[in-house]
This record gives C-alpha cells, structure tokens and sequence, in this order.
C-alpha cells in the first residue's frame, strides 16, 4: 500500500468519525414553538425599507452610488473651479484676459511632425500691446528668430503688457521648409 493510498484511507477514517446524530424527532415542532413564542420581529427600521429586496438590485447599489458622488464631485468641482490667473496665458487660439496693471506670460506652442532643423518664426504685436523684458517695456513691435523644433510640442514663453482695454490679436509666423504656418493668440485687455 502506497503512502498516497495509506493517507487517504486515515482522511475517510477520520471524516467517518465526524458523523453528527440527527436531531430528536420533536426537534421541528420544538422548533416552531419556541418561534410562535418569540413573537413577531420589531419592524425593520424606515432606512431598511427603502434598501431593495432582491439580491440582484443590491449588488448593483453601492457601484451606482459611488457613480452617482462621482459625477456629483466632477459638477461642483467644474462650477466652483477659479478662473486661471489673468498674468498666465493659455496656449494658442484661447483668449485670455489681462488687468492693463500686469504682464501676460503667453505660451506659444508650434507643433511639429517631425524635427526640424530650422525654423524661421515671428511674432508681431498690435500697437496697444508691448514686449516685456527685465521689467521693462521694449520698443519692438515683432522679434524674428531661427531655431529648431524637436518633434511634437515646442512651447515658447513671450512676456506682453497691454496698454488699453480691449481685445488683440499676436500674429505668430513660423516659416518651416518653404511651408508658412500662421497663428494667433487673442489676449483681453481689461481695465485694472
């Protein structure tokens, strides 16, 4: 006899053993008695009621729930959300707002395909905006450069000071291989 057959023929020794005797013939009717003499269970209580009955609605319960404070949380969160800051602009095509007090930090971004080697770019100003640099207004009205562009975002910070209210147009020209590329990013002056 094999340690494998040994072993099992020890485990249904054992689970023999463990034989329960059933339950005294009046066990049923004790049963029913001691039940009918507890009495009625107390009401569940109003919070209870409301809680579904079958198991299939109650599984599905506290997902629903968790959804539902989820979605509740991304609504106030996007209503209650500040504005950004007036000094930082977002990237092109958004409008920004600018108190004429403050300098706009605007963040030109070109995108490119793929790297490129050089890449003419220039960016004009209107008369009521001005280039800031080392805490001062410069006289320029458009900077030319040559650099290259790596492959995907390239973003390019430029400090501008508005000088009257109202909303203006910075004209970004990047001029890649022969192909021109135009932009602009629109900045709100308001009173400040």
């Amino acid at each position: 006899m094999s340690d494998v057959e040994r072993e099992d023929g020890e485990l249904r020794d054992r689970l023999r053993a463990l034989r329960v005797d059933p339950p005294e013939r009046d066990f049923h009717a004790a049963l029913r008695e001691r039940l009918v003499a507890a009495g009625r269970p107390d009401p569940a209580p109003s919070w209870r009621r409301l809680w579904p009955s079958a198991e299939g609605a109650r599984r599905w319960l506290w997902p629903a729930a968790g959804l539902a404070t989820g979605v509740a949380a991304f609504l106030a969160l996007s209503v209650l959300r500040p504005p950004p800051p007036a000094g930082d602009a977002p990237r092109t095509g958004q409008i920004t707002r600018l108190l004429a007090t403050q300098v706009a930090l605007v963040r030109v971004n070109l995108s490119a395909d793929v790297a490129v080697e050089s890449a003419h770019i220039r960016i004009s100003l209107p008369p009521e905006l001005r280039f800031w640099a080392d805490g001062q207004e410069l006289a320029e009205r458009s900077f030319e450069w040559t650099q290259p562009l790596r492959s995907g975002d390239n973003e390019i910070p430029i400090a501008v000071r508005g000088r009257l209210p109202g909303r203006y147009r910075i004209a970004v020209t990047a001029l890649i291989g022969g192909e021109e590329v135009e932009e602009q990013v629109v900045l709100e002056v308001v009173d400040g």
